[in-house]
């Protein structure tokens, strides 16, 4: 790794070298902020290696004065990280202190931080989201409330696999992340977490993610882990709760939005998720062999159509056949509001024909992790009824827009 010292304009600049390609040359400044150069528009006055130091390990650590006891789980990402500007190093956070500064947190509350992984949620696989699962379940018969520390990428994916693992859950189950790492002026980690924690001191029986209301501080949200989707690569209010309102809101204090399933006296956990299920996103020049070739030895492929769900007509025969094999074609929309609809239009239709199941208004990426789950779970011959059910609320009433349904087990 090099840092560098250059001359931008009137400007000295010092910093860490991600890359060079193409005539840019991106540095990891010394305030924590990606800039971005034409290598013709500066001037280095020093460039010098630097040893990039191994990530410190993550320790267990227990704080807080509180009657009430949340586990925060760590799993890597931004949240659980900071950064050394001198070395380049990403050190995982543990200690609450370091993380919660001058808030009242841990005098209302007991917080035990406890590592389960230290990894980027791109590199996270279902296996991963087992363990986590797993740990949480382990950690739910011991504490109030739990909070799962994750890098916001794949947070979704991770969180809904959950959603559909607890049948029940005796305490509130709160993803979290953040844009910014904790050592930046402008983190949104703080306020994340602070409110992960309060939410997860609630009778909320769910799994839901906090994160930013907007790009100002002051306000979290709550947001149903089965209808969330990372909206924006960098923005503080990344996570949107998709053709629903949030189910609550902390600032400082939490108000609930709508109605949710509350914490049970039991722990009901079914893991085993099949991963042999793609996810495609459909395009004007997919062709019927790089269909096939995303498809074979699968057991379902979820597909992002156009518009109320549709593609192309001459890649239908692919699916038929896949169908009649005994697998599953599920279809989503890539717009990001709105219900499928297969009976609008003659295509829809031919893909009703061919076995196609509509997924009606589930995000995408939830109904991929539904199929994981179901497909893992249930009899086969079961998947198509308990795939058109609300199981944790990640289909909407669109006649009852602004209030959570009844959700079944």
């Amino acid at each position: 790794m090099e840092r560098v010292v250059l001359r931008y304009k009137n400007s000295i600049i010092s910093g860490l070298v991600i890359n060079e390609l193409n005539d840019l040359v991106t540095i990891k400044s010394s305030n924590g902020y990606n800039l971005t150069f034409d290598r013709s528009e500066i001037e280095f006055l020093e460039r010098k290696n630097v040893e990039y130091q191994n990530q410190r390990k993550m320790e267990e650590i227990e704080k807080g004065s509180g009657s009430k006891k949340i586990s925060v789980l760590a799993t890597g990402g931004t949240i659980a990280s900071r950064v050394d500007y001198e070395t380049g190093a990403v050190s995982p956070v543990s200690d609450p202190e370091l993380i919660f500064g001058g808030s009242d947190i841990l005098s209302k509350f007991t917080i035990s931080v406890k590592p389960i992984m230290n990894q980027f949620s791109e590199n996270l696989r279902p296996s991963d989201w087992i363990t986590i699962g797993e740990r949480v379940a382990e950690e739910s018969r011991k504490a109030d409330g739990i909070v799962v520390a994750h890098g916001t990428d794949t947070m979704s994916y991770t969180a809904s696999a959950l959603a559909f693992m607890f049948e029940e859950s005796r305490t509130p189950i709160i993803f979290v992340g953040s844009q910014r790492s904790s050592d930046r002026p402008s983190s949104d980690s703080r306020e994340n977490i602070e409110a992960a924690i309060n939410f997860a001191s609630t009778d909320f029986g769910e799994v839901g993610i906090s994160m930013h209301r907007s790009t100002s501080d002051g306000m979290v949200s709550l947001i149903r882990s089965v209808r969330s989707r990372k909206m924006h690569t960098s923005r503080r209010d990344a996570f949107e709760s998709i053709g629903t309102p949030p189910v609550g809101l902390y600032d400082g204090s939490i108000r609930f939005l709508g109605d949710y399933r509350h914490v049970s006296d039991n722990i009901k956990f079914r893991s085993t998720m099949d991963d042999k299920v793609a996810l495609i996103y459909f395009h004007p020049a997919l062709s019927a062999d790089d269909l096939e070739n995303m498809i074979e030895g699968k057991h379902a492929a979820v597909i992002m159509g156009t518009g109320l769900g549709h593609i192309a007509r001459d890649l239908i025969p692919v699916l038929k056949r896949f169908v009649s094999n005994g697998s599953y074609i599920i279809m989503t929309s890539q717009c990001i509001y709105g219900s499928t609809n297969l009976n609008v239009y003659s295509t829809g239709r031919e893909l009703l024909s061919a076995g196609v199941i509509e997924a009606g208004d589930m995000v995408p990426e939830v109904a991929y992790v539904k199929t994981m789950y179901l497909l893992g779970q249930y009899p086969h011959e079961d998947f198509v009824d308990l795939f058109r059910k609300n199981m944790r609320g990640e289909i909407l009433e669109r006649d009852q827009p602004f209030e959570s349904l009844k959700l079944v087990g």
